[in-house]
């Protein structure tokens, strides 16, 4: 498989604008002027490749209209900590309301 190296002059082909974000799979380097450059525009390396569309719309889907508590969460870990693995959002969403149900 080959890599394709990243740098300052070609990182911008890769930003997720509207998420502001650049998701850095198996196949990118990221030159440390890349990682200058996302620093200063303020753009989130997630690394991992970007989730499909229709996973995103699914893991939306289980965010109920009310706001529970579980929903809150995976849009917490999503947003502010640009976790995609469905499996570890859940995990950490199960310890979070354990521990809070401890403290009850």
């Amino acid at each position: 498989m080959a890599k394709q190296l990243v740098g300052r002059d070609n990182v911008e082909q890769f930003i997720c604008h509207e998420e502001k974000k650049i998701y850095v799979g198996q196949t990118l380097i990221l030159t440390p002027g890349a990682k200058d450059y996302l620093q200063e525009g303020s753009i989130a390396i997630v690394y991992g490749d970007k989730p499909a569309v229709e996973l995103k719309e699914q893991q939306d889907s289980t965010v109920s209209s009310d706001g529970d508590l579980n929903g809150r969460i995976h849009q917490l870990l999503k947003d502010e900590f640009s976790i995609t693995d469905s499996a570890l959002i859940s995990e950490v969403t199960q310890k979070v309301v354990d521990k809070l149900e401890k403290l009850k």
